[in-house]
Order: structure tokens, then sequence, then C-alpha cells
């Protein structure tokens, strides 16, 4: 294994990188291994067609609030003059890692020296009759599921969306937005379950509802009701409900379909380790397609855009033979709910809960004996990047627990703190 970066970059002049993908960890990845070395090769292999977006503000690009082109990070001179071959257009359908190729849905075989997953998720979608074949169904995770909404405003006064986690919320106050009666549906008792807890779920839900929306928990979609023109109805919980459009909002799942025969080890996502390298040797992934170790030892799926571009550029050094190894994906989450910033990281299930209120805030922190072990926050979100480098570096809180959560707690008083200074010290040495 090469000892630095020049000679990493030495030997592997010739190299020849495959990337499956064109997301936030492929770009990541690409970005890093060209910046190593000028003289390799790197091919990139997207099933779509356009050049590098962000799907974060999809939903303001339905409801007009952003533009089609800014929601471009890279235009089509970016795969050019980082000399990247780009095969879009084209999915990758298997992966033969005795013979060192990927083949494409065209019958093209694509050979490689590094390969990197980062095909990132596809949107799931439930066995509900009539939900797969029936116009006017619509995800909300690519472009062109957006461009599909659109196309349907003009003929839409009613949408359902089914799910209430961060697209689906989304998806619903870009709609209301638009004009539109908007129904959200949760097949659990409240809205945001795998972020909030209940007490921080009502708040949500209360401010979904001045807005315009309903919002019926303990709910789920039973059938897509249809007819010549597409989606008419959902039957849900006993009832029909009259629409013109649906999201499915229903979550996220790693897209494994064309691992089957590589050998490559899979549970929920594609198993890494800490230098995102699958069981399979020169074969790494990163992004939302895998799953691996979060901040506090924990295997997960952790699908957001950070760990997406960290773990694409420790994958790219680890392939270019400069070892590095990630600390473990973040769980950091944030949503804004008209215009009102919700977080949550860690887990809302602990020991004990420390709580702050005032007008329009609240805020919960976690604690298993003086440890952080995840907080929520409602209307100021602020404080949750410190926070969660509390706890992802286990200091001890117990000095100052009763002031970390009040109006004037900040990186200032945490340095000042004697506690921190001893635990900081102690690390040192």
């Amino acid at each position: 294994m090469p000892a630095s970066v020049s000679e990493a970059v030495n030997e592997g002049s010739a190299m020849k990188i495959v990337i499956i993908g064109n997301g936030p960890a492929a770009i990541s990845a690409a970005e890093t291994a060209r910046g190593l070395d000028g003289a390799c090769e790197i091919v990139m292999i997207s099933k779509e067609t356009v050049p590098f977006y962000s799907p974060c503000p999809l939903a303001e690009y339905v409801e007009a609030s952003v533009q089609r082109d800014h929601l471009f990070l890279r235009d089509e001179n970016f795969y050019r003059e980082q000399r990247i071959d780009t095969l879009f257009g084209c999915a990758a359908v298997g992966i033969d890692t005795a013979a060192r190729q990927v083949k494409l849905a065209n019958g093209v075989a694509v050979a490689y020296d590094r390969l990197l997953i980062a095909n990132g998720a596809n949107a799931f979608k439930p066995p509900i009759p009539g939900l797969a074949d029936t116009p006017g169904v619509f995800s909300l995770k690519t472009l062109d599921d957006a461009e599909g909404i659109l196309a349907r405003l003009p003929q839409a006064r009613r949408a359902v969306v089914i799910g209430s986690g961060f697209i689906g919320l989304e998806a619903a106050q870009g709609l209301v937005r638009r004009g539109l009666q908007v129904t959200v549906l949760e097949a659990l008792g409240q809205v945001l379950p795998q972020m909030l807890d209940t007490e921080m779920a009502a708040l949500v839900e209360q401010r979904l509802r001045e807005h315009g929306v309903e919002v019926l928990t303990n709910c789920k979609a039973e059938a897509i009701l249809g007819g010549a023109s597409g989606i008419t109805a959902v039957r849900a919980g006993g009832q029909d409900i009259p629409c013109d459009l649906l999201v499915c909002a229903a979550g996220v799942r790693p897209d494994l379909s064309f691992l089957s025969g590589s050998g490559i080890v899979t549970a929920a996502g594609i198993l890494v380790d800490a230098h995102m390298q699958t069981n399979v040797p020169d074969v790494y992934a990163a992004g939302d397609v895998v799953e691996a170790l979060d901040t506090q030892g924990q295997h997960r799926v952790l699908a957001n855009w950070p760990n997406a571009t960290n773990g694409g550029r420790i994958a790219a050094l680890n392939m270019m033979g400069v070892q590095r190894r990630s600390r473990g994906m973040d769980s950091t989450n944030v949503v804004r709910i008209f215009d009102i910033p919700v977080s949550s990281f860690g887990t809302n299930k602990g020991e004990r809960t420390l709580r702050y209120e005032e007008e329009g805030v609240l805020r919960k922190l976690t604690l298993n004996g003086s440890h952080i072990v995840g907080a929520q926050m409602y209307g100021d979100v602020n404080r949750t990047g410190m926070l969660y480098e509390m706890m992802v570096k286990g200091l001890d809180v117990r000095s100052m627990e009763g002031e970390l959560l009040g109006p004037n707690f900040g990186y200032g008083q945490l340095l000042l703190s004697p506690s921190v200074a001893r635990q900081t010290m102690a690390a040192v040495v």
C-alpha cells in the first residue's frame, strides 16, 4: 500500500475507475480521484440522462420557487473538463466481479480496475392495488418524477400523499402552494415517525393543518382507484378520498437490483467497511446504496447528502491507494415545515430527557447517564451541529445539563467549560 498521496498517484497513473451513479457520492469520488491522478481513466455510468443535480429542492421546483436550471450542480462541461467518460441513459444490469466488468442494459460490458457502486436508492412502492400502473401516480425522487407531477398539475385540484417522511411532507407543502387540496396518509400514529417523538410530531401536524393540509394518521392506503384519465381516488381507512394526483412517498430502498450473482454481500444495503470497501477486492460503495456503521457503532442505511459526499470521497481515496477511514455515518436530519425548521439526530429513547420550551421553540435532549444519545428541535435548530458533535465525541455533559438547551448556550460557553477542558486534555494525553 502506498505510504503517501504522491506514491499512490504514481502507482495509479494507468488505473481505470468505473463509477456507477451520478449523484453526490459519485461526483465526490470522481473529483477526488481526478484531483489525485490527472492521468487515470474515469468512466461514469448513469441510468439518467442529465448532469448532476440535487434532488433536495425538487419539491420547491414543483411549487415553482426554484427554477429548473438551479437544480443542476454541475453542467455538461464539468465531465469534459474533468475528463470523465460518461455512459448516461444506460443502466447497469449486472457486475461480473471475476471478469472485472460492469454489464449495461445495451449489452456493453465495461471493464474496471477499481469499481465504485454509488447508484443510490429507489422510491419504495408498497404492494397497493393500482399503485404501479395508474396514471397520475408519482414518486418525488428524481427530476423525471418532478417533471411528471408538473405535467399533471393543470388538470389536478386534489392530491393525496402517501407517507409523512421528509419527501412526503415536502411534496405536500409544494402541492398546497400550487393551490391543491392535499391529504397526507400515514400508516403509523404520527408524522415523521422515524425522526420525532409524539410530542414533537404533534407540533408538526398542527403546523401542517394550519396551512391547509389534511393529515390522517393510523390510515393505510388500501387501493388506488382510477378511470380513463387516471387516478380518481384513494381508498384508505374505509373511505374513498377523491384526488387527481398522488405522490407515493413511502420511503426509499437501496437499489440492489443488479447485484445478483456478483458475490457482493448485501443486507438492507451493500455492506461496506470503514474504507467504504465491499467484501470483494477493488469494489467499493458509497451513498444511499450502502449499509455501514454510524457514529454510534450501529449498522444502518442512512440516506443523506453529507454521508454520500463523505463516503464518495473516502472511497476514492482508498481506491487510489490513500488509506482513509470513515468515522461513521451521520444521522442528523433537518426539514422545514412551512418555513419552521425541525431537526433531530440519534435516538429519542433513552434513560432521561432534558426539555426546554419557549414561544415557538421546543428542544429536547435524550441522555443515557451523562452522555447525549439524541436530540429533537422545533423552531430553532441552530445548535444541532454542536450537540451532535458532543454526542459523537462522547462528552460527559453532567456539569452543564442545566444550560445545554437554554437560550444562551453556544460554542463559547462549551469551550469555557472546565469539564470540557478536562475531557479534551485527557483525550490529548
